[in-house]
């Protein structure tokens, strides 16, 4: 299962032009960029914060060193997988060491899928005009692989 998700975003160069081209915009400030898809995710699902509460008080967000940190993780575990989209091998081991984590605290693929529409809503706010809805569906291609790996 996780090879045919890698091998749609690997074998897409559309999807990944949309990944690398919106990291572009994303990665200017990897910070801002995770906390608001943190707080993007509570705001739309505040049912994920019961996989949080190890994190504190989300509502502080940059305020909660916690949550800060587990937002800058997440994004250089993004920029990772953006940097492993020509070798489908690494992507589906940087993939698969991901989601050793979210296993270990019983997030589900169809619990992890809960990131797709916070992560529009990041790029909407991010990219401007420069938002499309296939960058959002590239997106929503690796999560896929996330999700497959779970």
């Amino acid at each position: 299962m996780v090879d045919a998700a890698v091998a749609k975003v690997c074998g897409s160069e559309a999807i990944k032009a949309n990944l690398r081209r919106s990291w572009g915009v994303l990665s200017a400030d990897i910070e801002a960029t995770g906390l608001m898809l943190m707080s993007n995710l509570f705001t739309l699902r505040p049912d994920t914060k019961t996989y949080f509460t190890r994190l504190g008080d989300v509502q502080k967000g940059k305020a909660n060193s916690k949550l800060r940190g587990h937002a800058i993780t997440l994004t250089y575990a993004l920029n990772n997988f953006v940097d492993s989209l020509d070798d489908p091998s690494r992507l589906k081991c940087v993939v698969e060491k991901f989601a050793v984590n979210h296993i270990n605290r019983k997030i589900s693929g169809d619990a992890f899928g809960a990131i797709v529409e916070p992560m529009k809503e990041t790029l909407k706010a991010r990219m401007g005009n420069y938002y499309s809805d296939d960058v959002a569906g590239a997106w929503a291609a690796l999560v896929g692989v996330v999700q497959a790996a779970l």
